[in-house]
């Protein structure tokens, strides 16, 4: 064929109707890396546009590129990275565990590049093939003990396996699918070599990722289809095949693993085929209009760190990239960033050192060279592996160097701080926020229960602050715990050393003892993770109600200038939706027979009590019920949602979703949390209840597991389960608090939005345990 041709129907459907969507100039190949010869030579480039088809709903290039010069020549090869070797040996061994294989079985993969997969298939023991243009690359892959063949896969080549080699069981096509032209073709072929219950993989970037995630730099000249399932349910019903599972991936930026086979196969459809196909339709990936929202978001990304590279240019900053893949060399060669910006880029795969970027003619280099000339920015091209990259260049980022990630909005990090930096910032925040109010409590002493928990820590960590960097007369701490939930820790985000802060182990239901002044009381003690108060009923019930009496005889006593009762944002049950956000005023819908009103009606009686205990005897009881405060700190343990979706997702593992995934909370971040306790403490007015939280975004589970899924750009993934029987029925359907009254009486107002808390928290925990 000729170099490139303008296509003039859909590659699925065949119609006419096609919309370009995306345009992104003309570009050389993204992959035609270049000599130092080469450099002074005329390159060739391609228009480089997105069409969707009005039809099927298939976005696709609208011209192709001759396959010879994108593939016979390839330097991409799979196996320089870790996280892919991870990726494709999971793949392997789901795939052998799923469809039952055997030493008998044989396994093909189209496109199989250096074995990244197949080596993994034949560590389990079936048989193997791989079929990979790019000669060089397939010569290797053989000599190396997997037999590679170097061609392209079409009907008269699954012939010839057929007689040589017999019928596949399983087939697969990982990120290869979308680079061919004639997929009509493709598929008959795949038929000739499938086995009557063979199954087809494919996998490859998702258009909902695509969208959702402004990922344009995965538009290349390889990349000829843009895959969603509509279209793709739509072609294979053609071939009198059928689609029978998705699986999202995390790949690429977000992936989807589509199981094909035939019509009349053993396989009944999952699932997951009408879920897919539903999401597709809520967020109109298919309509001209989520396009034209893509592209001035592309054109935003463009302007916004252009911007900020020459910005740093001008102040003599030196920027080097990491990653040579495709996207970079897209992203580079649309957005003009050259020599000029970037003094090289580090690439692992030798086959690219020593080479030259396509377009911008930046030199490729070995990872060596950012030892010698320790740039002050890195801008990661391969962004789908940044957390990988980072972490591997952590003594980089120790040494002061910054990251810059391009898409899907340029953002500079720093360096990867540790769990001590984390929540030393935390408390300074806390500190700053509370402004003069902190003065109140020099000098004074704090009587504080279940100072060793989470949000007691805080607290202690903030009066240990206060102590070492503003009060002149140190505050005094007395803080209990019975550590009953198995933490001996006395503070658990950080040491504490200061003669100021007294650590006794006691249990709140037993009378207190305190000789010496008391100026302030927290009662912070309790079990709010429904798996510890479902396990220690009795103990839940009498913390909050004999524990907040002891405390309630000790500040009348005392004679108190305050007395926090932490209540709880549950007091409020399942509210009527006309109810949320939910005010101080809503009375609640509660059972007091329910699998958890051992805590739920336990918090509502500590309230009666304070409030008899204010109204009798004139105790200054401050009333605080907290909406979902996570943060660094939290146990991986917890068992409460934020702790559980991280523990799991670091480990790249999936995350649990109970039920369907449509329950909604809003989350608060813990130094937006205990800056509001404080400030109801200290400046609120007694016998009143405040509502403490953040009312934005209120969120789905599900939604908050792919927020999480995202941020953390791994394998991990998403699992819908039943709950648990050791999860109390019951779950609030909404959670959402109405802060009109701490807005107004105490100026209080959240600073850390989700994605940043979340972004902090997950840090943390990959400090703290090693994730």
């Amino acid at each position: 064929m000729e170099n490139v041709r303008k296509i003039s129907s859909c590659r699925i459907c065949k119609s006419k109707r096609l919309k370009k969507v995306i345009s992104l100039g003309a570009s050389p190949i993204a992959n035609a890396f270049l000599t130092q010869k080469e450099i002074h030579q005329s390159e060739s480039y391609y228009p480089l546009e997105a069409y969707l088809c009005l039809n099927c709903g298939l976005v696709q290039l609208g011209h192709v590129v001759s396959p010879d010069l994108l593939f016979k020549n390839y330097l991409y090869v799979s196996s320089t990275s870790p996280v892919f070797i991870k990726h494709f040996k999971d793949y392997a061994t789901e795939v052998f565990n799923k469809f039952h294989l055997t030493k008998k079985s044989l396994v093909i993969d189209i496109g199989s590049n250096d074995g990244i997969l197949l080596k993994h298939f034949k560590k389990l023991g079936v048989r193997i093939l791989g079929i990979d243009p790019a000669k060089k690359i397939a010569q290797k892959a053989t000599r190396a003990g997997l037999e590679t063949i170097p061609k392209y896969f079409d009907t008269k080549l699954a012939k010839e396996i057929v007689k040589s080699h017999g019928k596949a069981k399983v087939i697969t096509a990982n990120n290869v699918f979308a680079h061919i032209d004639n997929i009509d073709e493709i598929v008959e072929a795949v038929k000739i070599l499938l086995d009557k219950n063979g199954v087809f993989i494919i996998e490859a970037p998702y258009l909902v990722n695509f969208i959702e995630q402004n990922l344009f730099d995965t538009i290349y000249h390889e990349h000829l289809s843009y895959l969603s399932i509509k279209p793709l349910t739509i072609f294979f019903k053609k071939h009198g095949m059928r689609i029978f599972a998705t699986e999202k991936t995390s790949s690429h930026g977000g992936s989807i693993r589509v199981f094909v086979t035939a019509k009349d196969s053993k396989y009944k459809t999952e699932k997951s085929v009408s879920e897919s196909l539903k999401e597709e339709v809520d967020k109109k990936i298919h309509s001209p209009a989520a396009w034209e929202q893509l592209a001035l978001n592309i054109r935003q990304n463009k302007i916004k760190l252009t911007q900020l590279l020459n910005k740093l240019k001008s102040q003599e900053k030196t920027i080097v990239g990491y990653g040579a893949p495709a996207k970079g060399n897209t992203l580079l060669n649309f957005f003009g960033i050259g020599s000029d910006i970037l003094d090289y880029i580090v690439d692992d795969s030798p086959l690219k050192q020593g080479l030259f970027a396509p377009g911008t003619h930046v030199p490729i280099v070995a990872s060596t060279k950012l030892v010698q000339s320790k740039p002050d920015y890195i801008l990661i091209l391969a962004w789908n592996f940044a957390e990988s990259i980072m972490k591997k260049l952590h003594t980089y980022a120790e040494q002061g160097g910054s990251f810059i990630i391009p898409v899907p909005s340029p953002s500079i990090i720093k360096s990867h701080k540790s769990a001590k930096q984390i929540i030393e910032e935390d408390i300074q925040n806390i500190i700053k926020g509370l402004g003069n109010d902190v003065y109140k409590l020099e000098g004074k002493t704090l009587f504080i229960s279940g100072g060793s928990g989470f949000l007691g820590s805080y607290i202690n960590q903030v009066i240990y602050h206060l102590n070492k960097e503003v009060f002149k007369k140190p505050c005094r701490v007395i803080s209990i715990d019975n550590y009953i939930t198995g933490s001996a820790k006395k503070n658990f985000i950080g040491n504490i050393e200061d003669p100021n802060i007294e650590f006794i182990f006691h249990d709140i239901r037993l009378p207190i003892l305190i000789r010496e002044k008391v100026d302030y009381v927290i009662h912070a003690a309790g079990l709010a993770s429904p798996y510890y108060y479902q396990k220690y009923p009795l103990e839940t019930i009498e913390s909050a109600v004999i524990g907040a009496k002891n405390l309630l005889e000790l500040a009348r006593s005392k004679n108190v200038k305050g007395f926090l009762f932490f209540s709880s944002s549950e007091i409020y049950g399942d509210p009527d939706p006309k109810h949320v956000p939910t005010p101080e005023t809503y009375a609640g819908h509660v059972s007091s027979t329910g699998p958890r009103a051992c805590y739920d009606e336990s918090k509502r009686l500590g309230e009666t009590l304070c409030l008899v205990y204010h109204q009798q005897f004139g105790v200054p009881i401050k009333i605080v019920r907290p909406f979902n405060i996570y943060g660094p700190g939290m146990k991986p343990d917890d068992y409460r949602v934020i702790p559980t979706f991280l523990y799991h997702g670091l480990r790249k593992e999936a995350l649990p979703v109970h039920d369907k995934g449509k329950q909604t909370r809003t989350f608060c971040y813990i130094s937006d949390g205990i800056t509001g306790f404080l400030e109801v403490l200290l400046s609120g007015k007694p016998g009143e209840v405040y509502n403490i939280g953040n009312e934005k975004p209120e969120i789905t589970m599900e939604n908050l597991a792919g927020k999480i899924v995202k941020i953390l750009n791994n394998k991990s993934s998403i699992k819908k389960i039943s709950y648990p029987p050791s999860y109390p029925a019951g779950e609030p359907q909404r959670r959402c608090p109405d802060l009109t009254k701490a807005e107004n009486n105490l100026k209080y107002l959240p600073r850390i939005d989700l994605e940043s808390g979340l972004k902090r928290t997950i840090s943390w925990y990959q400090s703290k345990y090693n994730l």
